[in-house]
């Protein structure tokens, strides 16, 4: 056993998700351990894509500044095109900043992504890292469980204990196999052929292509093509019947499809790899001790470039709550909340990116007035990502905006959550000075609400939700609002009861 230590927390799985998890659980001084199967970052491209609630997770992890050092914004969306290269629809994107504070869409090369999420746990010293070593079996003892691995260059066996074990280990995790091995099915099973390119410099070719996602719909070969950056570029097509699937991993099929774009004068396959692209959600997620987060609970269709995205807003949902149960302030079944309401969010963006699917299989018009509630006549179809509302959990059930993403603005020249770090926040645009009374003073900072008087800005959003005061979780999320002294009294003892707090 592990220096005889019990953990907290055991991390399984080191990619972005389990990075975040750990990042945000770290200052609650709750002790982390987290195994990872691979001695070294993945070398290659996987995830290639984020979004501005996935920055703003980042902000809060502290690492914002740094990761936008090594990605890309994009401006363009990403276009839908038929056969003659016509477009039929585009998901939007512009140059102004969004409403959570950042560019709305994001690209970057993952292995420099993890690194960053990685160097942020030398910030902790509670946080210790077991690379190289797979997880072979688990065994739940009452409250606990003994996670025993193997490392990868030898058969020694190690075995560590830990209170919670969160399972962020990909669409094999083990750790989700022993909650359940049931899954919801959306129907959307394909295998796809991703090529990754490094771009050659002074490709004049290369130059021409354009820096936006093109996604070219088509019933006999679909694909989509992706500027990552000015050296970088993904394709995904679609493997079909009658293809061999090891001649398509040769270089001479390669580049035959990619010819009317590049030829090896311009670039050099970083990788060739056969993927089979799903749509389905776990039914459990959670079992005693045991929790899963991002591919080890749910798997999308890449088309909307949301899957990463998911996954990280588990880790963002799950943290503060876990941290919450270790410190001893609620009970376990804090955790069925977070369950609940990632289930209908999630389930949103991956019903959406498989109609995505099937316009890309397909390239029926018809489809964009059916699932985009536009038509190609008016010349103007176009789509933004959804703000879907949780499930139900730890919010003021009603509705929106209630238990959607709150905006982020600028407060005093810096993003107001600067101010309270993934932290409860009370916004408030009357001056509630009862509010300071000792009892609710001491409600206040047993939950670690950090109370900001509202400026112009946040003014404006406030009366706009009919509200003078707004709670807001460390998650982002709106909790629930009020109008008076004694409702914002009612809104925080409410949470009181929805968090069990003893």
């Amino acid at each position: 056993m592990d220096e005889n230590r019990t953990f907290d927390v055991i991390i399984v799985g080191l990619g972005p998700v389990g990075a975040v998890v750990a990042n945000l659980l770290a200052p609650f001084n709750v002790s982390i351990l987290i195994i990872e199967k691979n001695k070294i970052i993945h070398p290659t491209p996987r995830a290639i894509h984020f979004d501005g609630e996935v920055m703003r997770i980042f902000q809060n992890i502290g690492l914002a500044n740094l990761i936008k050092k090594i990605a890309r914004p994009s401006f363009q969306g990403m276009h839908f095109v038929d056969k003659n290269d016509k477009t039929l629809l585009v998901r939007n994107a512009n140059k102004v900043i969004s409403d959570q504070g950042w560019y709305n869409n994001w690209y970057f090369f993952q292995p420099e992504l993890e690194n960053i999420l990685r160097n942020g746990l030398n910030r902790f010293n509670n946080v210790s890292l077991r690379l190289g070593e797979n997880l072979i079996k688990i065994k739940n003892l009452k409250n606990k469980s003994i996670l025993t691995t193997h490392t990868t260059d030898s058969t020694i066996k190690k075995s560590y204990l830990g209170k919670w074990i969160i399972g962020c280990d990909g669409a094999k995790s083990l750790i989700s196999k022993k909650i359940s091995k049931k899954v919801t099915d959306f129907g959307f099973d394909e295998k796809w052929l991703v090529i990754d390119l490094n771009i050659k410099k002074n490709s004049v070719r290369a130059n021409k292509l354009p820096n936006y996602t093109v996604q070219h719909c088509d019933e006999i070969r679909p694909m989509t093509r992706c500027c990552i950056n000015s050296s970088k570029r993904r394709w995904e097509i679609k493997i079909l019947p009658s293809d061999d699937l090891k001649e398509v991993l040769h270089k001479k099929y390669l580049w035959s499809i990619l010819s009317p774009w590049l030829t090896s004068d311009d670039a050099e396959i970083e990788r060739a790899q056969i993927y089979t692209f799903h749509s389905i959600i776990k039914k459990k997620w959670r079992k005693n001790n045991l929790v899963i987060a991002g591919d080890s609970a749910h798997q999308s269709p890449p088309f909307l470039g949301q899957g990463l995205c998911a996954g990280i807003r588990d880790a963002s949902s799950l943290a503060w709550r876990l941290a919450a149960i270790i410190k001893g302030k609620t009970d376990a079944s804090l955790l069925d909340s977070y369950v609940n309401e990632r289930k209908k969010h999630v389930l949103e963006f991956i019903k959406l990116a498989t109609r995505c699917g099937e316009l890309i299989n397909t390239g029926k018009k018809s489809l964009i007035k059916k699932y985009f509630n536009s038509s190609v006549k008016e010349n103007k179809a176009s789509f933004n990502y959804p703000k879907p509302q949780l499930g139900k959990g730890i919010w003021k059930y009603g509705k929106i905006p209630l238990g959607q993403i709150t905006p982020q603005f600028f407060f005093k020249n810096k993003l107001l959550d600067e101010k309270a770090i993934y932290k409860f926040i009370l916004l408030e645009n009357c001056k509630l000075k009862k509010i300071l009374q000792y009892q609710d003073k001491k409600l206040l900072e047993e939950f670690g609400i950090v109370i900001i008087s509202a400026n112009k800005e946040i003014n404006l959003w406030l009366k706009t939700i009919n509200a003078c005061v707004a709670l807001i979780r460390p998650d982002r999320y709106l909790y629930g609002i009020a109008n008076d002294y004694s409702s914002t009294k009612k809104l925080l003892h409410s949470l009181r009861l929805k968090l069990k707090y003893k």
